[in-house]
């Protein structure tokens, strides 16, 4: 009996020897993806916030960078990605999949007022001699048009829908050449130099470059604005349990207060949001206005899956 006890004990210590010295549970590990832009991979812009993010969470932190928004995209439907930092262009296309895998957090807010507010624009070369969107219209087959990227919001997709909207549904067959670029500069320039005859890009490209003394008034004329397009937002897993969700909202929600130098790292890699300087949550009418631009969710969808 006495040995059965003495066993027992031995175990017992061994037991409790066991739990002071067993490793610490590993934390967590938060990742937070986001997509490269020209030659920046925008991971110094992202790990601020995404630093208070993993904080929040008490999880370690892992940054990666997709190479287009279209990796992005597909890895955000594979699960490979917590949290990600994208365009509105990615977003509107996972939030139009039958089961969205991801939740939008937050956006930054720009100013509706704000004079670099974010708008897409169409532009015409001075060579083409193109002076309205009616002339544009009507002979679309006889002039050549560039797009900023195949993924960009303003330098593709919303100026693509307002091509439908005036009955140019396949700008691909409706123009005698269509070509996408990898910049709103390089768009901007084509159109400077001649090279094409219309551009579709955003319009803090041109402003930034009439600011810089490189474009003069008259030098393109503008066809056609755009009213202002949502920021893309910051958005989680839609697995993640919601009050994980709740403490990265409101890590976002908090940082132009807690934390202003991350958002104008933020700013400084999405040129679009430069005026803004806070997140607001992202409502189901939030992106309303190109959702209409589009006629309908089903439509926005095809133009969307077009160019991934």
């Amino acid at each position: 009996m006495k040995k059965y006890l003495l066993l027992l004990c031995l175990l017992i210590i061994l037991c409790v020897t066991y739990k002071a010295t067993a490793a610490p549970k590993p934390k967590k590990e938060l990742v937070v993806a986001t997509y490269t832009y020209g030659d920046n991979d925008r991971l110094s812009n992202i790990q601020p916030i995404a630093l208070d993010m993993a904080k929040a969470l008490k999880a370690t932190l892992r940054l990666k960078s997709y190479p287009t928004i279209g990796e992005l995209v597909e890895a955000l439907r594979r699960g490979e990605a917590d949290v990600a930092v994208m365009n509105t262009f990615g977003y509107l296309l996972l939030q139009t999949d039958p089961t969205p895998p991801i939740v939008p957090l937050a956006a930054l807010e720009v100013p509706a007022d704000a004079l670099k507010a974010y708008t897409s624009c169409l532009i015409a070369s001075k060579q083409s001699g193109i002076k309205s969107i009616e002339e544009l219209r009507s002979n679309s087959q006889t002039y050549s048009l560039v797009f900023a990227g195949k993924h960009s919001t303003s330098g593709n997709l919303i100026p693509r829908l307002y091509l439908s909207s005036l009955g140019i549904l396949n700008p691909e067959e409706q123009f005698g050449q269509v070509d996408f670029l990898n910049s709103h500069a390089s768009a901007l320039q084509e159109v400077i130099s001649g090279n094409s005859d219309v551009a579709a890009l955003g319009t803090g490209e041109f402003h930034k470059q009439l600011l810089n003394g490189n474009l003069k008034e008259g030098d393109v004329t503008i066809l056609w604005q755009s009213e202002g397009i949502p920021q893309g937002p910051i958005v989680c897993k839609a697995s993640m349990p919601a009050r994980q969700q709740k403490k990265l909202q409101k890590v976002l929600l908090l940082a132009h207060e807690k934390n202003p130098e991350a958002i104008t790292q933020l700013k400084r890699a999405w040129t679009e949001a430069y005026e803004a300087d806070h997140f607001e949550p992202v409502s189901e009418s939030y992106y309303k206005s190109i959702i209409d631009l589009a006629g309908s969710r089903e439509n926005l969808r095809k133009v969307l899956e077009q160019h991934l």
